[in-house]
């Protein structure tokens, strides 16, 4: 099945031009075959023309799936999910076309990435790792927000094998203009932290969730030519964090990643160990 060409099935909302499609296809064509061999042979790609009919969508689907996912960002144009079964790539072009066309084709291909690496329900229904109940027994935690954690963890570990893998195989360039539109700190991220300070367990999650744009830019940091401009970036994107918090953070960012290896659970495992420190350092404050 490794160099098969993959089956892409397309499903509109709304209008959407046939011409951008077919550029979006010939996009995911390539990447398909440049990350061969892998073991995608259909994809859903569905396209839709405005935000609201995304959000829309995706509210129903969560209902019906029985999922609760995190809403879909303002940062977000793509998204990738395999929630019933087969790879699913969500595409909004009203976002996309207020993107550079390296972000757009760099989130494309990033979704892509997904589709080869967690492809299946098995990366969606995660188990609880050990070391995660571990951290709600000691800090009180609620099976609410466990859940939410887990969820934060992983969208974090997996967004950072995509960005690896297509690193690896070549494709720089976009990936860094899209990790650098992932790591602008957004009105919302303040917001957040704003609601969050003072009540610990707010703010461990509020950290955490600063994992999932670190993970894409993180293994451009090892790049010879552009390491320094994306850490720079990456420690930019915290500078509205204490400081006493953004080192555990950084910790967690520069020793945890690069720890990371080919099993996506096992990564996951590994990663809520080290998202240890962050609520040690914020539970006792």
């Amino acid at each position: 099945m490794g160099n098969a060409l993959v089956r892409i099935v397309v499903s509109k909302f709304g209008e959407v031009d046939n011409e951008s499609i077919d550029k979006v296809i010939e996009a995911m064509e390539e990447c398909y075959s440049r990350l061969a061999p892998h073991e995608v042979s259909l994809v859903d790609l569905y396209v839709f023309e405005r935000s609201a009919s995304v959000e829309a969508f995706l509210t129903k689907e969560s209902r019906e799936v029985g999922v609760v996912s995190a809403p879909f960002d303002e940062l977000f144009f793509a998204m990738h999910d395999a929630w019933r079964g087969t790879p699913r790539i969500f595409l909004c072009f009203e976002r996309m076309q207020k993107l550079p066309g390296l972000v757009r084709i760099g989130g494309i291909r990033h979704e892509v990435g997904h589709s080869v690496l967690h492809g299946s329900l098995h990366y969606y229904l995660l188990p609880f790792p050990t070391p995660l109940l571990e951290i709600a027994g000691q800090f009180n935690l609620s099976f609410e927000y466990i859940a939410n954690l887990l969820y934060l963890i992983s969208i974090a570990v997996k967004d950072y094998e995509v960005s690896r893998l297509l690193y690896r195989r070549g494709y720089v360039e976009d990936q860094v203009a899209y990790a650098k539109h992932l790591l602008k700190v957004s009105e919302n991220d303040i917001l957040s932290w704003e609601i969050s300070r003072g009540k610990p367990p707010a703010e461990a999650l509020c950290l955490i969730s600063c994992l999932k744009a670190t993970g894409c830019a993180a293994p451009l940091l090892i790049d010879k030519k552009i390491g320094g401009e994306i850490n720079r970036h990456l420690m930019e994107s915290l500078s509205y964090l204490p400081a006493d918090l953004s080192v555990p953070l950084l910790k967690v960012i520069s020793e945890g990643f690069p720890s990371l290896e080919k099993d996506t659970l096992d990564n996951i495992d590994r990663m809520v160990r080290e998202c240890r420190l962050i609520f040690e350092t914020v539970f006792n404050r």
